[in-house]
């Protein structure tokens, strides 16, 4: 039996099938989970309920795990792009003094 490890926090099942639910729902994909979440969500709140393999706690802490990753990954982009623009505007500085101050 292999163990597998989410990458994030399970207080819903043990290991293997709370790796069975991870594995089910990134097959579905992202968007068709949170979708399919609002859906169930909106469902209970007029009483009715769609029988499911995966319990809703799993696939919100699921969807969180995909928000923070997609946000962690967003705020690094931010930055390299801010540093490669200050390292652009350091280089036209550059050029520019340097066609300035030196004699033609």
């Amino acid at each position: 039996m292999t163990l597998h490890k989410l990458p994030f926090e399970n207080r819903w099942s043990n290991g293997n099938q709370a790796w069975q639910w991870h594995v089910h729902l990134e097959r579905i994909g992202l968007e068709n989970v949170r979708f399919w979440f609002m859906m169930e969500t909106s469902r209970r709140e007029e009483g009715m309920s769609l029988p499911s393999e995966v319990p809703p706690g799993f696939v919100r802490d699921w969807l969180a795990y995909h928000d923070r990753t997609h946000e962690r990954r967003a705020t690094r982009w931010r930055i390299a792009t801010a540093v490669l623009a200050a390292i652009a505007a350091i280089a036209a500085s550059a050029t520019f003094w340097l066609m300035t101050t030196l004699p033609k």
